[in-house]
């Protein structure tokens, strides 16, 4: 055979040895590698290019925890889960100082809080086991500074707190009928502003023993007073107007029986009486 035609066919066959390489290779170039369908560990890190580990998986002693690191190695988020069924999502700054929780317990409340740069709890918002909300604010101290919650699906309250964690303020809407209580710094209601059945006003202002010493109201009828109330309770001073136009004053004595009075009716005439024990007029004017 020719020289020429002997390099022509080695070199067809090297070409053809070569298509066939070139046309396989794709074919096992698709071919993955077998992917195993569990790995089992107690523990699983993920580290970064520097080798530092920037998040972590691990179950034991009860509690599943994944958990994130920032490049500082300080700032953290982490997912933790317990054997009891709580679980919580926490946020904790450079500082490793956790700042932002959110989680359920094991009873079924559920909340949310923050934390200041201290690790002091300073803001909740939650509910409980019957699913009612409540929003919480504590002062530096750790004592609670504000309340504001619903209960029953009918009343809501808004409660304020001194510094040292007295009830000074509440606002609420009891059945539909809101009121508003101030409180001193033993716990004493001094004043109670509601809104009654009928939608009248009523004001109560109290003494430091708790006892009632002024009533104001305006009633669904049209009659709006102020009675002022002795230690015990008896109306002394009562101040009035009417719907017809009649307003007037009347002074009591110890036993609550009336014992002057000054009145002007809707005819703007006026009349002042003043009574004895018996009830018998000492004094009037006019005479009739």
């Amino acid at each position: 055979m020719p020289t020429r035609q002997m390099l022509m066919l080695v070199a067809a066959s090297l070409l053809g040895g070569l298509t066939v390489n070139l046309m396989q290779a794709p074919a096992r170039a698709q071919q993955e590698p077998e992917i195993a369908k569990v790995t089992r560990s107690q523990r699983f890190e993920l580290v970064d290019e520097d080798g530092l580990v920037r998040a972590s998986l691990s179950a034991a002693g009860g509690v599943t925890e994944l958990r994130m690191i920032g490049h500082d190695q300080n700032t953290t988020a982490t997912i933790r889960i317990r054997k009891d069924g709580a679980a919580a999502l926490s946020f904790a700054d450079a500082r490793q100082q956790s700042r932002i929780v959110l989680g359920t317990g094991a009873g079924g409340i559920g909340g949310l809080g923050f934390s200041d740069d201290q690790g002091r709890s300073r803001l909740a918002l939650g509910t409980d086991k019957a699913g009612a909300p409540a929003l919480t604010m504590n002062y530096a101290s750790g004592k609670l500074a504000g309340l504001f919650t619903v209960q029953a699906e009918r009343d809501a309250a808004i409660i304020l707190n001194g510094p040292k964690g007295d009830t000074n303020l509440a606002l609420g809407n009891s059945d539909g009928r809101p009121n508003i209580l101030m409180l001193d710094d033993k716990g004493i209601e001094r004043m109670k502003l509601v809104l009654k059945e009928d939608n009248s006003p009523a004001l109560m202002l109290r003494d430091q023993k708790g006892q009632g010493r002024l009533v104001a109201g305006a009633n669904a009828d049209g009659w709006a007073g102020l009675g002022i109330t002795d230690t015990r309770g008896t109306v002394r001073t009562l101040m009035f107007s009417d719907a017809k136009g009649e307003a007037g004053i009347t002074v009591s004595d110890g036993a609550g029986k009336s014992r002057a009075a000054m009145a002007v009716n809707a005819e703007n005439k006026a009349r002042v009486e003043i009574l004895d024990e018996t009830g018998k007029a000492v004094f009037s004017q006019p005479k009739n």
